[in-house]
């Protein structure tokens, strides 16, 4: 197996466990500790990204992904930058409580988009594990 593919599952495993101890958190009222939670993970899935891009671009080889994986490994990563941008808008938005109209919308909407949010990035952290397992 790839260090990629090490990094990248381990990744999925730590993050998939996060979010459902973020989501647990937060249906019991503690906030505090599910904000800290979500920033980690926000932090963390940009630094994986941008590793991976730049992995990718700059010393990666994608000949080491067999060629009818590609279009799952491109709607993949394009799905899971939909809850990553989404997340960063929600953080941001809590970050920056009050200051703009821009965060006055997600934190009113912060619950919905939650809810839609974390349903896609699961997927994507259960899609990161299919990728160790069926191509390693």
């Amino acid at each position: 197996m790839s260090t990629f593919l090490i990094i990248s599952t381990t990744w999925a495993v730590i993050a998939l466990v996060l979010l459902i101890v973020a989501w647990r958190l937060v249906r019991v009222g503690r906030s505090v500790a599910h904000r800290n939670i979500m920033i980690l993970l926000t932090v963390g899935a940009w630094i994986f990204i941008t590793n991976y891009i730049f992995g990718q671009r700059y010393g990666g080889d994608f000949r080491s992904f067999p060629s009818e994986y590609i279009p799952w490994i491109a709607l993949h990563g394009s799905l899971g930058l939909v809850p990553l941008i989404g997340a960063t808008c929600l953080v941001v938005g809590r970050l920056m409580t009050g200051r703009n109209k821009i965060s006055t919308h997600f934190n009113r909407h912060h619950k919905a988009y939650g809810r839609t949010f974390i349903v896609v990035w699961l997927f994507t952290h259960l899609g990161g594990i299919f990728n160790a397992v069926f191509m390693h």
